[in-house]
């Protein structure tokens, strides 16, 4: 099986975040290079390479009331937990990036210590022979009844990555990855599953 990952949301209201440092407004992707995949645009979205460093915020502030902050939260993406970041980089050291962030809430006071995670891993993984969605060059998921299938040889040995023909992607995980996850009880996580084939 392959995951997507992205963060479960169970907040009572989608409360608003700000970045207090940092202009997330100029955030660059390190390469822009045409590779035949979902153009690569400026802006932290997701693409599969490393943002550049000058930009990203360290302090982020919170609306709404104290609460937990789980192990992957949402703002800017995605904000994770030492104990998530040390997972993946057992499976994947020094391949994505980690920029420290803190959390703060509307009075100031400390919310968290996060990171702002970004994979560092565009591939093609997508099986173009078992999908059942239409390629036009990209794979659009419509929200249709069609299946998404993906081949584990060319995802390789690659743990997390973001598939470069996808338009608009989570990261994809493998079940190696999402079993150590649990195993470590990070919280926070919402996976959708897909299955993948030889």
């Amino acid at each position: 099986m392959v995951y997507f990952l992205s963060a479960k949301n169970e907040e009572v209201y989608s409360y608003t975040y700000r970045a207090l440092d940092g202009d997330v407004n100029r955030i660059q992707v390190v390469d822009l290079t045409r590779d035949g995949g979902v153009r690569v645009r400026p802006g932290y979205s997701y693409c599969g390479r490393p943002f550049e460093r000058e930009h990203v915020p360290t302090r982020i502030a919170l609306s709404g009331p104290k609460r937990p902050i789980l192990d992957v939260y949402d703002p800017y993406g995605l904000q994770v937990s030492a104990s998530f970041r040390e997972v993946v980089e057992r499976f994947e050291p020094g391949v994505h990036q980690f920029f420290p962030i803190e959390l703060v809430w509307p009075d100031g006071s400390h919310a968290a210590d996060r990171f702002w995670f970004v994979p560092c891993a565009r591939l093609d993984t997508v099986d173009r022979a078992k999908t059942t969605f239409e390629f036009r060059n990209i794979w659009f998921l419509d929200g249709s009844k069609k299946e998404l299938v993906f081949n584990r040889s060319q995802i390789g040995g690659h743990h997390i990555w973001i598939d470069k023909f996808i338009v608009m992607p989570n990261p994809a995980i493998s079940e190696a990855l999402k079993a150590a996850l649990d195993e470590a009880g990070v919280t926070g996580a919402h996976y959708q599953h897909f299955p993948e084939t030889d």
